[in-house]
């Protein structure tokens, strides 16, 4: 279980999350992580196991996939499987069918989205995005994603973050 623990993790954090009513009501959200539309910043090893876990346990729908040459979106969701394939056959996601492709990955960090999980990259929002995330609840999967300045950009938003050292601790 160490390889797949801190995404098991993740998805640990958002299922706790999702049992507190007034967790979920305070971000605008409903229900459980059953059809929640997520889009995942990575996949790594962190990524691929979070956006695994939570659509094929708990029926989440993987909308959107960022990496380093684009990223990928499917409003139906996305085989997070055949898209781990495809990038360990091809080297990147460019080419992956059943879905659209955008060379411009950053900006699927401000899709409409239920959930966004950073699982890559330190930084990613800051003060330059955070005011455009749409996303009610970032789960931070990587180490630091959301600088000083883009965290209180996103409370004075209302935007509801669990943190790092929180959600992505399951391989400590």
């Amino acid at each position: 279980g160490r390889v797949e623990a801190t995404g098991r993790g993740v998805q640990y954090a958002l299922r706790e999350f999702f049992r507190e009513p007034q967790d979920v009501s305070r971000a605008g959200l409903s229900g459980s992580l059953d059809g929640k539309k997520i889009i995942v910043q990575g996949l790594g090893n962190v990524g691929h196991h979070a956006a695994k876990f939570l659509s094929e346990e708990d029926g989440s729908l993987i909308i959107g996939i960022i990496e380093r040459d684009g990223a990928l979106f499917n409003g139906k969701g996305l085989d997070v499987e055949a898209v781990r394939s495809w990038i360990n056959e091809k080297g990147g996601i460019i080419g992956f069918p059943d879905a659209e492709f955008s060379e411009d990955g950053a900006a699927f960090l401000e899709m409409e989205c239920d959930v966004l999980i950073p699982a890559a990259l330190e930084g990613v929002i800051n003060v330059n995005n955070a005011s455009k995330i749409k996303a009610p609840l970032i789960i931070e999967a990587a180490n630091g994603p959301i600088t000083a300045s883009g965290d209180e950009i996103l409370k004075e938003k209302g935007s509801v973050i669990i943190p790092d050292m929180y959600a992505n601790a399951g391989g400590v």
